[in-house]
């Protein structure tokens, strides 16, 4: 089982951008993740062909994926 921190930001676009961050802390307080995401939105240093990839913030979840394999051939 693994575990990511989803930061969701939407673009100068208006479309949806997710920032994965593998093994994250957890229990983070939704405060302090929000902070941090308003830094990222604040610095305005994400770029792509003129369009700002992270204007504002939509949320932020933990996504916990569980792996149950079957087979493997190697």
């Amino acid at each position: 089982m693994s575990t990511t921190l989803e930061l969701r930001f939407k673009t100068g676009e208006g479309k949806s951008k997710t920032l994965g961050i593998s093994q994250p802390v957890m229990g983070l307080d939704s405060e302090v993740v929000e902070a941090a995401m308003q830094k990222v939105v604040d610095q305005n240093m994400f770029e792509k062909e003129g369009v700002n990839l992270f204007e504002s913030i939509k949320g932020a979840r933990y996504v916990t994926r569980t792996v149950d394999e079957l087979f493997e051939t190697e």
